[in-house]
C-alpha cells in the first residue's frame, strides 16, 4: 500500500545481501499477534516499518526497545483476546510476548516517516530512498551484534 511497503521492501533489499549465519530476514507484516509466540526463538529482533507522526517524509528512526520496559498484559490493560490477530500495534505483539514469555531481550525498530499508504505499488520517492539507508543501519546493527 504505497509507502506502507516499507517493510517488506526492506526485507527485499536485505534478502540481496548476504547477510550472518545466524540471521533470518523474514516479512512478518501480516501475521500480528500470532508472531508472539515465534519471538522467543530470537535473542535479538529488529522491526523495519511504516511510521506516521508527522514528521519529514523518508525519516529513518530508530528506538531500541528494553524487554525490562515492556509491560505484560494486565487484567485492566490491553486484553489478548480483543486484540484482532492482524491488526495488533507493535506494542500490543510485544506486550503479549512478554506475558507468553517469549518477549527476546533486544529489540530495535527501524522506521521510516511514511505519507501514502493508499492502495497501490508506488512509494513516494522519499520512502523509496528511505530504503537504502535503512538496510545499511540494519547491517551495521547486525554487525554490532555479532561484536558484543
Amino acid at each position: 500500500m504505497g509507502d506502507d511497503g516499507f517493510g517488506p521492501r526492506v526485507i527485499e533489499a536485505l534478502l540481496t545481501r548476504e547477510l550472518p549465519e545466524n540471521v533470518e530476514a523474514r516479512d512478518v507484516g501480516l501475521c500480528g499477534i500470532t508472531l508472539a509466540p515465534d519471538l522467543g526463538d530470537y535473542d535479538h529482533i529488529i522491526f523495519a516499518d511504516a511510521v506516521n507522526t508527522g514528521g519529514k517524509l523518508g525519516t529513518i528512526y530508530r528506538t531500541e526497545i528494553k524487554a525490562e520496559d515492556v509491560e505484560e498484559m494486565k487484567p485492566e490493560g490491553p486484553n489478548p483476546f480483543n486484540i484482532s490477530i492482524h491488526e495488533a500495534r507493535l506494542e500490543e505483539l510485544l506486550s503479549f510476548a512478554k506475558t507468553i514469555g517469549t518477549l527476546p531481550p533486544a529489540i530495535v525498530v527501524i522506521g521510516c516517516e511514511v505519507q501514502d499508504t493508499q492502495l497501490g505499488e508506488e512509494m513516494s520517492p522519499e520512502v523509496a530512498t528511505a530504503i537504502h539507508s535503512a538496510v545499511e543501519i540494519i547491517l551495521d546493527e547486525l554487525q554490532q551484534d555479532r561484536s558484543t
